[in-house]
């Protein structure tokens, strides 16, 4: 059996040759207005600031566009495929034009997958982007771990560890996004089942400044210790109402929690005391 082969960074037509090789859908090459063109509404990434994205604006005000954004008729003009990041330097670097490669035939989860691969490829999405561009494929377009997982040449258990993160608290996923915490960091604090001590793992990660594995061997404790509160707190309940059940019996009362239910003991000195709970149990009499 030949191992699967990774697509990445063999250009979008690797990936998707049924869109990219289409004889129905050749591409159109032409120049329009940059006030022509709309943001892809699937584009993964939310974040455009930052010196990869001025000095991208300075090469291409020395240089010009080099490679066409690829782009999709709209009703005002045209809808970006692929290209957003050169499209918004574009603008900072005052162009007034730009060369587009036109794609009659895309549809919207064409789109949407076609906006990610070129993330991945160009520049790393941050870890909450990827993750929000995986649910997209899987709410919006029915696709399953194992469809994204082929589109994109990664493994199925990366997207599924990616998706996972979107379960993150709110500071959590935004300490992601700043790089307080890495992606390690992250599943480590999903290991902890209450929100309250994910939080407090957190607030420990970055103050001081816990490396991956000490964050594991941290979660792992307080995991450790949450489930040993839990067990207190539900023997105490039992406790409880062992010592009511023993009062209305007047007799030693024992219950076990098995896997599946439990038993309930109930303890008796002689034949007369045994008829005499059978009294009590059956008539709901004091006797």
């Amino acid at each position: 059996m030949m191992p699967k082969k990774n697509a990445l960074g063999k250009g979008l037509g690797a990936i998707f040759p049924d869109l990219m090789d289409d004889p129905a859908d050749k591409p159109t090459f032409a120049v329009c207005g940059i006030e022509e063109l709309s943001p892809n509404r699937f584009q993964p990434r939310k974040i455009f600031d930052g010196k990869e994205q001025r000095n991208l604006a300075a090469s291409i005000r020395k240089n010009g566009i080099l490679q066409p954004i690829v782009v999709r008729k709209s009703e005002s003009g045209y809808e970006i495929i692929a290209g957003e990041r050169r499209w918004r330097a574009a603008q900072t670097a005052g162009l007034m034009n730009v060369p587009i490669t036109i794609r009659h035939n895309a549809k919207d989860v064409d789109v949407a997958e076609l906006s990610l691969v070129e993330n991945i490829q160009r520049e790393e999405l941050n870890p909450i982007e990827e993750s929000e561009a995986y649910q997209t494929l899987t709410k919006n377009f029915r696709l399953s771990q194992d469809e994204i997982s082929s589109r994109v040449g990664k493994d199925r258990s990366t997207i599924a560890n990616s998706l996972r993160l979107l379960n993150l608290p709110g500071e959590a996923k935004n300490a992601l996004i700043k790089k307080d915490i890495s992606a390690g960091h992250a599943r480590a604090i999903l290991s902890v089942n209450s929100r309250e001590k994910q939080i407090a793992l957190l607030v420990e990660i970055i103050k001081k400044k816990l490396s991956v594995r000490e964050t594991e061997k941290l979660a792992k404790s307080l995991d450790t210790h949450l489930k040993k509160k839990k067990k207190v707190e539900k023997d105490t309940y039992i406790t409880d109402l062992e010592n009511k059940i023993s009062e209305r019996l007047m007799a030693k009362t024992g219950i076990k929690q098995l896997r599946n239910g439990g038993v309930i003991e109930i303890r008796f000195s002689s034949s007369d005391d045994l008829d005499r709970l059978a009294d009590i149990i059956m008539s709901g009499d004091d006797k």
